[in-house]
């Protein structure tokens, strides 16, 4: 009896020792789900990396806020917040890439308010105005609290205040020799409110020979090729002209994007300040040379967000070419025209940079027979067209395509 008695008591023992066990009270450190949060002020700290392997790799102080003079800066929400910017001096040969790369660190603290609705958060530095780092915060209510998710990753918080290491590699036309802006900014969208927002100090730029991936170790050239390239870029009657008392840095790279050319080379000029080139304010000069037959293949002025720009004397000669061609004379015939758009376009057929314009007619004509899309394709068409699309490869001399501009159907069917 006395037996049986004890085995009951250690089934009971047993019984409350588990059932203790599953009503513990889970530890602080514990993640909760999101509708048991309840917002706290502990500082949370976090560190994002765009590419993860730049938390490994050595890396240099180039400059920051503390070395230039600077205190930490507060920034202030709201609709009339502050945007200040900071000047600081680049290596006078500063690219980036393909040799030394640029790293921007964004080291700050914010803290939301804790009345802070649903919305969005950005804390943003941008330098020389493109893009360089970015954090968003989306603010969430669960149980009258703030839950705030970072930079649309996993990342959680349930404090309101937390501190941000941010890394990220600059873009190409971020860096430029001499002297660059970085600019800071605090947006809120919606019911997002800040409190505070706090730059430190060690925020600012950093060096490594790592590149972002290993496609741009790839797109380097040996040092005899690249003196090749430099050579023939710099030798070029119409480069001369255009550099003469300009102030800039070299990038030599194989060339890469949309067209794929046998032993072509990228020579950029990177500008120290911006220049007018003819009618367009360039950023920078691109010089595509190839090797083999020892000339410039394309030369066009970069615009400040780093998109190839046509000057007024290209665009004349797109369309010189275009007036000339024999299918668009023949579509011309009779009708009174005006050429209401020209711009630059690249790949296909137009190759690495080319033109193309739209010529609009005074009425819509009626159009029957073999429609020239292509010089040597031709399709059918027995439609009224308005204008016509064309578009020239520069490089070639020539219309390499012709689209019609076909007027929509009336509603209902009706005539237009």
């Amino acid at each position: 009896m006395k037996r049986k008695l004890l085995a009951i008591a250690s089934i009971i023992l047993i019984g409350v020792i588990m059932l203790s066990s599953a009503c513990e009270v889970q530890a602080p450190e514990t993640e909760l789900e999101p509708y048991e949060y309840t917002h706290t002020t502990e500082l949370k700290q976090f560190e994002i990396y765009e590419y993860d392997h730049i938390k490994d790799i050595d890396r240099s102080a180039v400059m920051t806020l503390g070395q230039l003079g600077y205190p930490d800066l507060t920034l202030a929400g709201g609709e009339e917040a502050d945007s200040p910017s900071v000047e600081y001096m680049l290596p006078e040969d500063a690219t980036q890439g393909p040799d030394t790369w640029y790293i921007i660190h964004l080291h700050f603290l914010i803290e939301f308010d804790e009345k802070t609705g649903g919305g969005f958060c950005w804390v943003t530095a941008n330098v020389n105005d493109m893009a360089g780092a970015s954090v968003e915060f989306e603010t969430l209510t669960v149980n009258d609290s703030p839950f705030i998710r970072i930079s649309g990753e996993s990342a959680t918080s349930t404090s309101t205040r937390m501190e941000v290491r941010y890394y990220n590699y600059l873009t190409l036309m971020g860096i430029k020799p001499g002297k660059n802006v970085m600019t800071f900014k605090l947006e809120e969208s919606k019911g997002a409110r800040v409190k505070s927002l706090q730059i430190f100090n060690d925020t600012g730029i950093e060096s490594t020979t790592v590149p972002p991936s290993e496609y741009e170790e790839q797109m380097k050239l040996s040092q005899e090729e690249q003196e090749k390239a430099k050579e023939i870029a710099l030798n070029d009657p119409r480069v001369k002209e255009i550099l003469e008392g300009k102030e800039y840095s070299v990038r030599i790279t194989r060339a890469d994007g949309i067209i794929q050319a046998e032993n072509e080379v990228e020579v950029r000029l990177v500008f120290a300040t911006t220049y007018m080139i003819e009618d367009v304010e360039a950023s920078a000069l691109d010089i595509f040379v190839n090797l083999d037959e020892g000339k410039v293949t394309y030369l066009f002025p970069l615009s400040p967000s780093g998109m190839p720009e046509l000057t007024e004397s290209i665009k004349e000669k797109a369309v010189g070419i275009a007036l000339s061609d024999a299918d668009v004379q023949k579509l011309l015939e009779g009708k009174e025209y005006s050429i209401t758009r020209i711009g630059p376009c690249q790949g296909g057929p137009v190759g690495r940079l080319g033109a193309n314009m739209d010529i609009t007619f005074d009425k819509a004509y009626l159009f029957q027979g073999d429609f020239p899309y292509f010089p040597e394709e031709r399709k059918y068409l027995d439609k009224p067209i308005e204008g016509i699309e064309i578009f020239v490869n520069l490089k070639e001399e020539r219309v390499v395509q012709i689209w019609p501009d076909i007027p929509p159907p009336a509603p209902n069917g009706g005539e237009k």
